[in-house]
């Protein structure tokens, strides 16, 4: 849910999307790019919309650009209602949106592996350095070793679950908030100006 208009000034204004700006030029083959022009091969590409995001996530900024709707006075119960179920669909977005991307190219295997190495390294130094169990209780050590390794494995399991049952969340609520958003533009309920962040 981002700001077509804000992104393609932010890429081509901010220094932080430089390597964005340059693909962008290479792709237009053009040195001089408008605001404009950014936007039109933003609609064209997906891709390139998704490496903003990506761009965000690692700077820990959010690419969930929608302001919070005010509620007025003059709203109609069923406006004032939408407003407010717009609202905190985009405060569960914002908490989520680190799930925003599936679990299939997540690093959760390098990370939990790593310490499952780490620990296994650590056992075996003190077991090797400082005791004589691999050679009174060789079968108890490997055996631990191997629970281990599978510990690990469990808790990449469960990381990965949550991961996946987080991102349907995600999903889920971001599909049914660009729907409510949709119908309230088109019902006339608010204004592009009263929902997107300049």
């Amino acid at each position: 849910m981002v700001n077509i208009q804000k992104v393609s000034n932010q890429i081509l204004n901010d220094g932080l999307y430089n390597t964005l700006l340059f693909e962008i030029k290479e792709k237009l083959f053009s040195q001089e790019v408008t605001p404009l022009m950014i936007e039109g091969i933003l609609r064209k590409e997906p891709s390139l919309l998704s490496e903003y995001k990506e761009i965000n996530r690692q700077s820990e900024l959010s690419s969930i650009q929608i302001k919070e709707l005010e509620v007025k006075e003059s709203d109609t119960p069923q406006i004032a209602q939408r407003k407010r179920e717009i609202n905190e669909s985009v405060q569960i977005l914002k908490n989520l949106e680190n799930f925003e991307g599936d679990s299939k190219n997540s690093a959760y295997p390098i990370w939990i592996g790593s310490v499952g190495v780490m620990v296994l390294f650590m056992a075996h130094n003190i077991i090797a350095l400082f005791s004589d169990l691999y050679t009174t209780h060789e079968s108890a050590v490997y055996l631990s070793y191997g629970i281990v390794m599978w510990l690990t494995y469990i808790g990449y399991v469960k990381v990965k679950n949550n991961h996946d049952a987080q991102h349907a969340v995600f999903a889920q609520t971001y599909t049914k908030t660009k729907e409510m958003i949709e119908d309230g533009l088109q019902n006339g309920d608010f204004v592009s100006m009263e929902i997107y962040a300049q």
